[in-house]
């Protein structure tokens, strides 16, 4: 059997690993080679600037005081397929940072342990999708500033606000529990429907869900299906 030559091999390790169906897979070997992209150097964060749909194949660790993924694209689709992307503290990182990048969305997974968010979408960052992922111990769980974002089917537990949406957002069959502050905070234009929001900002005595928006289904807040 002949031996790859090493321009070979540093070749394979930088060129996007592609999927039988166009999907670019990433995991942690990959991470630190670089080249996810065009302008993704070795190690964290990844840098995903070209639309299309990428895919983790195994866990992923971020050192600290590192985010972990940046989305630079609008019209991603990030698949964490089951697997765990986990920061290491320190000073400010989020786990997924979505900037100014529109029609995002992340999905089927957990991100854990980051100083800033698990998830985190400035205002820029409209019309986001966060399904089914899990967010613990993070400063904070789900961010999402941009205007007609959607939350559904997530769970958010040990962070210190668990969900928040601004604009025209909507949080939908969710769990939230036992963060230190509210477990949604949604702003006044924003809707919540079907969530289950229990233990936190100290306990079922104290207000669950904050900063107004519209119960769009019933919720279960504390002991209460009536939210504030």
């Amino acid at each position: 059997m002949k031996r790859v030559g090493v321009p070979l091999l540093a070749l394979l390790l930088t060129t996007p690993a592609l999927a039988v169906d166009g999907v670019i897979e990433i995991n942690q070997a990959r991470v630190l080679a670089g080249g996810i992209n065009v302008n993704d150097v070795p190690g964290f964060p990844v840098i995903l600037n070209e639309p299309g749909s990428y895919r983790l194949t195994g866990d992923l660790s971020a050192p600290p005081g590192i985010d972990g993924i940046r989305i630079e694209t609008d019209n991603v689709t990030l698949d964490l397929n089951g697997f765990s992307l986990s920061g290491g503290g320190g000073l400010i990182a989020d786990g997924i940072l979505i900037g100014g990048s529109k029609n995002v969305e992340i999905r089927n997974g957990t991100v854990r342990g980051f100083s800033r968010a698990g998830i985190f979408a400035s205002l820029g960052g409209a019309y986001a999708r966060v399904v089914e992922v899990r967010v613990f111990s993070n400063f904070q769980g789900i961010e999402l500033q941009g205007q007609g974002s959607l939350v559904d089917q997530c769970t958010a537990t040990g962070n210190g606000t668990g969900i928040r949406v601004y604009d025209g957002g909507l949080i939908t069959g969710s769990v939230a529990r036992a963060n230190t502050s509210y477990g949604l905070l949604l702003a006044a234009t924003a809707g919540y429907g079907g969530n289950v929001v229990t233990g936190n900002n100290g306990g079922d005595a104290n207000d669950q869900v904050a900063g107004g928006g519209l119960q769009t289904a019933p919720n279960v807040c504390g002991t209460d299906l009536i939210c504030p």
